[in-house]
This record gives structure tokens, C-alpha cells and sequence, in this order.
């Protein structure tokens, strides 16, 4: 007997749903997976396209930045630049800024404004130039204690000259000159050790500024040369008693020292930089004498901030050193014993790191000891 099956429509029912039930569902997981896929896809897209985007706007905003920074540099200068000058008028820094903004005045057809701030050993006027906007406008006349020598002497000096400023131009350099006074009958170097070691203690030193000073502690340090510190409020008192034999010596620019030389005043016996002074080129430079890193000058450099386009910082490069060659100025230097230094923007900067790296070693070891 046959055993048939039975048609069972709730079963088959139960089954033909599960069967749907499983297909839907499969269809559904394979809708959701599509789905998931596809915003998957989407995100890696869109994930993918903000980076790119961003770099198309960062190239454009470089590209507008160029555009408006080579704009500006095509036009300038549409008005009077302001010159920042760390000390109050009168003095060398002073002078020589004058000296130069009369000369590339009418080069440039603009006037050179000057600003006067000598307050705090010029840190303010520093700090002031670094803040300025970087648009070539305001140039800031800087020397070595402002820049090279501060930022390690002056805990209100939290600036860094190298990073915060572009170097476009020495507009000026002065080498320092180790004078004797005329009665100790001293003409060299060699005499001047001599006399230190016979006589201990008899040797004094005229200064004035914080440079002076570590003039004399350096020489100190890398001769074995003693004289004692005897300190001035000014230049003019200082030198007058060298000149009158009350103090031994001094070392001192040789803008300010020059007359006195050529009046026979003083007895110049070396030169505090490795290059000889064209206004004394019979007097030996100190390496010479056998004191080895020893450079004390002065120098009185443009700079403008850091941001300031490249364009312009050439620019005023190129124009200072056209003024400085012109006869009226080279006639006026010659007054004064200041000496040029026709350097390119590049290397005026190169000039201002060994500076630094100069002084900061020296300040150090004086500090040191």
C-alpha cells in the first residue's frame, strides 16, 4: 500500500513562507550590503576629495598671497618710509641714519621719516620694528648692542633678532681702536703687556657702554691683559681723561676716537677687528698681536620684519647700496672714520649670524669666569 502524501495546505503555506521569508530576507541583506557599499564608496570619495580640496584652496590662497605680495613689491614705494632709530638723535646711529636716508631719498622719490626712541637701551624701538607691518613702510636701523647683545645681557630683550627680523643692508661699520693715553710713552701692544705685568694694578680703563666694558673683560680673557674698570656716563668725559692721563686707555669706535688720533691726542696701538681700517692703516689689526678670536666693531644695519616679501627686502638692498656709493656720502663717512661694508642682503645676513655666534660666546665666557 502506496503511502501518499498528503497535501497539507498549512504546511506548505508554512513552508512556501519561509521560503519567501528567507529569499526576502536574502534579498533585503543583499539591498542593505549594496547599500552600505555604496555610502562606503560615497565616504571614501568625499573622505578623499576634502584633502584635495584643501590643497586647492591652501595653492590658491598661496597663489593669491604671491600675487598680492608681487603686486605690492611692483608698486613700491607708494609713500614715505619711516626709519626706527633705537637711540635718541644725535648720536652715531643717528647720524649715519640720516647720512643714508638723505642719500636714497631722491633715489626712491620718497622721504625717509626718522623716529627717535631711546629709551631702555633700545629694546622698545627693537621690539617696535619687529612689530611693524611687514609691508616695507617701517625699516628698523638696528646696531650690534640692540641686536647682538641684548637678547643675551637683558631679560626684556625676549626677542630673536635672526627669526624675527630679515637683515637687509649695513649702512655703516666702524671698527672699535684700543687707544693709550700719550704719557704712559706706550706705541705698541707688546709695550702695553709689558707694562701690565711690571706694574699690577696701575692700568685703568675709560668706558661708557655696556660694549666698552665687555671690550675690555674680553681682552682681558684672551691677552691676560688687567686694567681696571674705571665706568663713564658718556663718551666725552671718558675720552677727555685718556687725553688727560687719567685713565690708561679705552677701546672706542673709531668714529668717536678718530679726531683725537689725528690730533695726536691719543696713541692708537690696535685695530679690534681682523680687517685693517682704511682710515688707520698703519695700525695692526689685534689678531695679528697674537689675541685670536677677538672682534669688537660696531655697525648701525637695516632690517624690517620677518614676513616682509623678499621683493621689497632686494629692493631697499639694492638702493641703500646705490646711496651709500654716491660722493656726498662717501665724503661725509670719510668726516666721521665710517668705513662700508657693499654687501648683498644674503650676505648682510650671513654678517649678522657670526655676529651673533661671536657675541653670544664671548658674552658667555666673560660671564663665565
Amino acid at each position: 500500500m502506496k503511502r501518499r502524501s498528503a497535501f497539507c495546505p498549512s504546511r506548505n503555506a508554512r513552508f512556501g513562507s519561509s521560503q519567501r521569508g528567507r529569499q526576502q530576507a536574502r534579498g533585503h541583506a543583499m539591498t542593505r550590503s549594496k547599500g552600505e557599499t555604496t555610502m562606503k564608496r560615497t565616504s571614501e570619495i568625499l573622505t578623499t576629495a576634502r584633502p584635495l580640496r584643501g590643497l586647492a584652496i591652501a595653492a590658491a590662497l598661496a597663489a593669491t598671497t604671491f600675487a598680492a605680495g608681487t603686486a605690492l613689491a611692483q608698486q613700491y614705494p607708494a609713500k614715505n618710509i619711516t626709519a626706527i632709530v633705537p637711540f635718541a638723535a644725535g648720536g652715531g646711529a643717528d647720524t649715519q641714519t640720516r647720512i643714508w636716508g638723505g642719500a636714497i631719498g631722491p633715489i626712491i622719490n620718497r622721504r625717509i621719516i626718522i623716529e627717535n626712541n631711546g629709551a631702555a637701551a633700545g629694546i622698545p624701538a627693537t621690539k617696535q620694528g619687529i612689530a611693524a607691518d611687514p609691508d616695507g613702510y617701517t625699516v628698523l636701523m638696528g646696531v650690534a648692542s640692540t641686536i647682538t647683545i641684548n637678547p643675551f645681557t637683558n631679560k626684556a630683550a625676549d626677542y630673536k633678532p635672526l627669526t624675527d627680523l630679515k637683515a637687509v643692508a649695513i649702512i655703516g661699520y666702524t671698527p672699535y681702536v684700543l687707544v693709550v693715553a700719550n704719557n704712559l710713552n706706550i706705541k705698541s701692544f707688546s709695550e702695553l703687556m709689558k707694562y701690565g705685568k711690571e706694574n699690577p694694578g696701575k692700568l685703568t680703563y675709560a668706558s661708557w657702554t655696556s660694549v666698552g666694558d665687555l671690550a675690555r673683560r674680553g681682552l682681558e680673557l684672551r691677552s691676560g691683559l688687567a686694567m681696571t674698570l674705571v665706568p663713564y656716563k658718556g663718551s666725552v668725559d671718558a675720552i677727555n681723561d685718556v687725553v688727560a692721563g687719567r685713565a690708561s686707555a679705552t677701546i672706542a669706535d673709531s668714529g668717536s676716537i678718530m679726531p683725537f688720533i689725528k690730533a695726536g691726542s691719543v696713541t692708537p696701538i690696535a685695530i679690534t677687528t681682523p680687517q685693517k681700517s682704511s682710515f688707520l692703516p698703519d695700525v695692526p689689526t689685534i689678531d695679528k698681536l697674537d689675541v685670536k678670536d677677538y672682534v669688537i666693531d660696531s655697525w648701525v644695519a637695516m632690517f624690517v620684519p620677518k614676513d616682509t616679501p623678499n621683493d621689497i627686502v632686494e629692493y631697499l638692498n639694492a638702493k641703500s647700496r646705490e646711496a651709500l656709493k654716491t660722493k656726498a656720502v662717501q665724503d661725509r663717512y670719510a668726516e666721521v672714520a665710517i668705513e662700508q661694508l657693499d654687501y648683498s642682503a644674503a650676505e648682510t645676513q650671513a654678517f649678522m649670524e657670526r655676529q651673533t655666534k661671536g657675541w653670544k660666546a664671548l658674552i658667555e665666557q666673560v660671564a663665565a669666569k
